[in-house]
């Protein structure tokens, strides 16, 4: 019996023998492919396949296809976009592209620190882990339609409807600052998420307004730009050869200390500051007392390391300072 060597018939890749029936892509053409007598035969795609807007960019990820829909933004390490999957199906998601090869590290350990904090059982995880980014692949994608154009690292994670908004545009919105009860709900939201994290055994380390996405209508917050998180007691890895200092916009919110939960505590106060007006550290004169006085104590030296106990201690100057709570509506311009 002679040995038989499967290729792609596209691109004469290696392939493995076929299975009795059903279809796969080659992993280096992306030729849809489907068994037949003789090995593997080319199928013609689907019709719809190559028919959802024509001329987008598109990039394979995870063993899918998918189309940019536009740029997000610009973080630190990466570019993020608007991308859907290139099929029927409408699964719409965030995919950041590194830019620079020498932090690959550090959208890796991101991706270990994400499926980390979704698998943990910590008090909480049933609703929190919900509100960390949801990730669906990470790896070397490959560019353009048939995947031939070249490759970079990326991470992809759900779309999330209403969050449109970082902290820092609140800020551009309300350049003389968000009233103080706005400021309450804003900061609880932000202890509520970092007190699951703390328990799941993780500190973000980079707590700041454009990592912190908001769903105004909701009062609904998401925490983002995951690189710097670590356990307990630890730092990030790095690349020895990566030495590029923080956007100053980033500065007042990081500290390189090993990781501990007084870091967030703190750089969510100087946020919530950043939101009434003031800088990272002073409140405006406008603030009243009980808010102004928590906010600033918590930016210089928190007094504990338990984001429930500091949220506790919110709700108390909120009553003092607000009276009972209430909601309060909240818009972004569109």
């Amino acid at each position: 019996m002679g040995y038989v060597q499967h290729r792609c018939p596209s691109c004469g890749a290696p392939m493995p023998p076929p299975p009795p029936s059903g279809t796969v892509r080659c992993e280096y053409c992306a030729t849809p492919l489907a068994p037949s007598p003789a090995g593997w035969r080319s199928i013609a795609p689907d019709a719809q396949d190559f028919s959802i807007l024509p001329g987008k960019p598109r990039l394979w990820l995870g063993g899918r296809r998918y189309v940019l829909l536009g740029r997000l933004a610009r973080g630190e390490n990466t570019d993020a976009f608007l991308a859907r999957r290139d099929a029927r199906l409408d699964e719409r998601v965030v995919i950041r592209v590194l830019r620079d090869p020498k932090r690959e590290v550090t959208l890796t350990h991101e991706a270990t620190v994400l499926r980390a904090l979704l698998a943990s059982d910590a008090q909480g995880a049933v609703h929190f882990s919900r509100l960390v980014p949801q990730l669906v692949a990470h790896g070397r994608a490959r560019l353009g339609e048939h995947g031939h154009e070249g490759d970079r690292v990326a991470i992809a994670h759900r779309w999330r409807s209403g969050f449109v908004h970082t902290y820092a545009d609140i800020r551009r919105a309300y350049p003389g600052g968000v009233e103080g009860g706005h400021a309450v709900w804003l900061w609880k939201r932000v202890l509520e998420l970092l007190g699951f994290v703390h328990r799941a055994g993780f500190v973000h380390r980079a707590v700041a307004p454009e990592h912190l996405l908001v769903h105004a209508a909701d009062h609904g917050a998401v925490l983002t730009g995951w690189s710097r998180a670590a356990a307990h007691g630890t730092r990030p890895p790095k690349h020895p050869d990566d030495t590029a200092e923080p956007p100053k916009s980033l500065s007042p919110y990081l500290d390189d200390a090993p990781a501990s939960p007084r870091q967030d505590l703190r750089a969510s106060a100087r946020v919530i500051l950043f939101l009434l007006g003031g800088d990272p550290l002073r409140a405006p004169s406008s603030t009243a007392k009980p808010l102004a006085t928590l906010l600033e104590t918590t930016a210089s030296a928190p007094t504990d390391d338990d984001a429930w106990a500091l949220k506790d201690a919110l709700d108390a100057a909120a009553r003092e300072a607000f009276g009972p709570p209430r909601f309060l509506h909240f818009t972004m311009p569109r």
